[in-house]
Formats: structure tokens, sequence, C-alpha cells
């Protein structure tokens, strides 16, 4: 599969977002779920890039969505698919997880550790396609930035080659359920 960047652009990418990271003095700020959140497609992605996969969670984590600046209407997508996208609820014990909505768990989907359709590295996949017929056409990838802290990529399914629909941020919480 085509990777959706190349090496050159994703160093670059890494560099530029870096260095504009504040620090307290020589030590860079620590990453919480709320400066991820904050951060633009360019930091989460430098960010994304230089992880690891990590660990697959265990149980809920919560969850925010971030669309692209340049999709139309941008703020307004995001506002309203974080009033109702909680996080995921992920079970290791049969390989799956299943969103958290405003209310209910619906949208299943495969876990598995896998290579990124951004770089080709290693990453933590969520795959729809066999669990999902609304969200068939979509895969997420995801990496540990920092212990518990999650920055992802949704991909959608197309030809010729797959496309980032969104990025989002998860939070390893000891939450028993989501809200």
């Amino acid at each position: 599969m085509t990777h959706y960047r190349t090496g050159l652009w994703t160093g670059v990418a890494l560099a530029v977002a870096l260095a504009g990271l504040p620090s307290l003095g020589n030590e860079p700020l620590s990453l919480t779920f709320d400066r991820l959140v904050g951060m633009s497609w360019g930091e989460l992605q430098a960010l994304y890039a230089a992880a690891g996969p990590g660990t697959m969670p265990r149980g809920f984590v919560r969850g925010k969505s971030l669309y692209p600046p340049c999709a139309v209407l941008a703020g307004p997508r995001t506002h309203l698919a974080n009033g109702l996208w909680k996080g995921k609820h992920f079970c290791p014990d049969d390989a799956s997880l299943i969103n958290q909505w405003c209310g209910i768990r619906a949208i299943r989907a495969q876990t598995y550790r896998g290579e990124s359709w951004f770089d080709g590295k290693p990453a933590l996949v969520l795959d729809y396609h066999d669990t999902s017929f609304v969200w068939r056409d979509a895969r997420d990838e995801m990496r540990e930035v920092a212990p518990g802290l999650y920055v992802g990529l949704m991909y959608l399914r197309r030809c010729p080659e797959p496309r980032i629909k969104t990025m989002f941020v998860l939070e390893a919480c000891a939450c028993p359920t989501g809200r």
C-alpha cells in the first residue's frame, strides 16, 4: 500500500512541530489530553510519526475527534462530533473495540498491530471493514505518544489510495464507563 506521507515530509513536519512546542526551561512541556486536543494537525502528525505503537488500551478511553482545518465547516463538525462521540471501549481479550456515543455503544472494530498507512511503521490498527456495515470503509490507526495518551488517524478507503478523514486523541483513564 502506498504510504500517505513520504519519509522526507514526515521528518520536516516533525522538526517544525517539535520546534514549536512550548517548553519549561530545558524540559519540554509534558503532554496532556487537553494539550493534544489544542495542537495543530501538523503537530499531531509529527508526534504520531515520532511515536511507537505502544500498548493496546484496556477498557474505556475518552476521546476527541479533530477535523482538518481545510474541511468545510471544520470547527462546527468537530464540535458536533465531540458532542456525540465520547471515546472507545477496548477489549483485548477478543481483540476488539466498540465506540462510545452519547448514551450508547455502537460501531465495533477489530484491533491488531499492523503497518501504518501514514509512514509504513508499526501502529495499533482499529479496522471496521469486517465488523461494521456503516463504517466498512473506515480504518483507524493510532500510536501512544505518552503513557496512556494516543494520537490516531481515521482513514477512509478510497481509490486510488486511502485518505485521512479525521484525527483523534485518546486518553486511557480509570473511568469504568463512557460519559
